[in-house]
């Protein structure tokens, strides 16, 4: 007899990734510095730019979710960063980790029960904790698929 599974509890497995691609900690792994800001011809994005491209989305999804004070940031250029390369060793490390935290945080906020899912977010113009949990889902699996695609054709994969 199968068991049923909450829709809380299929949100988080969608957030952790592993049913239909890849993570996005397997997608990084092993990554180096040089290689994340590799401009491959024909591909709009380095892995750097993809990767800080997730991580500036994600925060500012888990910004509107947690801030009635939330103010927007421009899109689509504030997505974006100004760079094709990370600048440090460092900067590539931080921006992983910080993507990683940000999938716990949004696992969190799903997780505790005190966040309806369905429940309207009394700052936006109609969002709820589900639809933005699942706009980094689809979103960060998007851009996943393109981290693995540069990788590919950078012979790193």
């Amino acid at each position: 007899m199968a068991i049923k599974k909450s829709v809380r509890t299929l949100l988080l497995e969608q957030l952790e990734g592993e049913n239909a691609h890849v993570t996005f900690s397997q997608a990084v792994l092993g990554i180096t510095y040089k290689q994340a800001g590799i401009k491959v011809e024909g591909v709009p994005h380095t892995i750097w730019e993809l990767i800080e491209h997730i991580r500036i989305a994600q925060n500012d999804i888990l910004e509107f979710c947690k801030n009635p004070e939330y103010e927007a940031i421009d899109w689509p250029e504030a997505y974006w960063p100004d760079s094709h390369s990370p600048n440090s060793k460092d900067e590539l490390q931080n921006a992983i980790r910080e993507v990683r935290e940000g999938i716990e945080e949004m696992k969190s906020l799903v997780r505790d029960s005190d966040h309806e899912l369905q429940e309207l977010i009394t700052h936006g113009d109609g969002q709820t904790l589900f639809r933005e949990a699942m706009l980094i889902v689809d979103h960060n699996a998007y851009h996943i698929g393109q981290i693995v695609l540069v990788r590919k054709l950078l012979g790193s994969w």
